[in-house]
């Protein structure tokens, strides 16, 4: 099925009461990101949030730049390095012509707060296991540290995107981690679990999954499984 009917659903499925966060970027992309939460869950936000998302002229707008929003920066810095780009001189932030991205909260926060996002949390890995459109990008990176759990006790990571743990990538010592997950009954889906990349996040930590990626990106590329 075309992603722009599984894009389409999935608005939908965001829109329904309580209205949840949709997100922004090219839901055509190879590469979906999730990260921790949003800024602004408000009622209007999130009904403007929907509607830009049906928009594609606004979609594809590209972003002003921000010094301030690390986030963002470092989903530019990631999306340079996959596609081994150099975006130093643009204007503003296109690092949405190459993913889209969401959030894992639909409770915005100053300090993050896992206890009280939790019930908010379980709510969006329901819908993101159903959803189709959600499911069916080839590389998922869970940009949201540990509101999101794989360990002995708990597997929401390979339930909810039907995958299993491959790999774990840097110093048990160190919080630049980050762990690769395949889908065992179709390789063509990588998930990806690292830290927030608001702050503290390396460059090398970057540029590694980056590489990571980019390798993927290319196997499926030379089996004509990705344009």
């Amino acid at each position: 099925m075309a992603r722009e009917v599984l894009f389409e659903k999935y608005i939908n499925e965001c829109e329904k009461e309580p209205l949840s966060f949709c997100g922004q970027g090219n839901p055509n992309a190879d590469i979906l990101i999730i990260g921790q939460e949003s800024t602004d869950t408000s009622e209007d936000a999130l009904i403007q949030n929907i509607k830009r998302c049906r928009n594609k002229k606004e979609r594809d707008a590209p972003r002003p730049i921000d010094s301030k929003n690390k986030t963002w920066a470092n989903y530019q810095y990631i999306l340079d390095e996959i596609y081994c780009r150099n975006s130093e001189y643009i204007d503003k932030w296109d690092f949405e012509k190459f993913a889209f991205t969401t959030e894992l909260s639909s409770t915005p926060r100053k300090q993050s707060n896992y206890k009280e996002a939790r019930p908010f949390i379980n709510e969006r890995l329901v819908l993101f296991k159903n959803s189709m459109f959600i499911q069916d990008f080839p590389v998922i990176i869970l940009a949201c540290g540990g509101y999101i759990k794989n360990d002995d006790k708990v597997r929401e990571i390979d339930n909810t995107f039907h995958v299993e743990f491959c790999r774990e990538y840097g110093s048990k010592e160190s919080k630049n981690r980050f762990w690769t997950h395949i889908d065992k009954k179709d390789f063509r889906k990588l998930v990806i679990h690292t830290r927030q990349f608001s702050n503290g996040i390396s460059k090398d930590l970057i540029k590694e999954m980056a590489s990571v990626i980019r390798d993927h990106l290319e196997h499926l590329r030379k089996l004509g499984l990705i344009g």
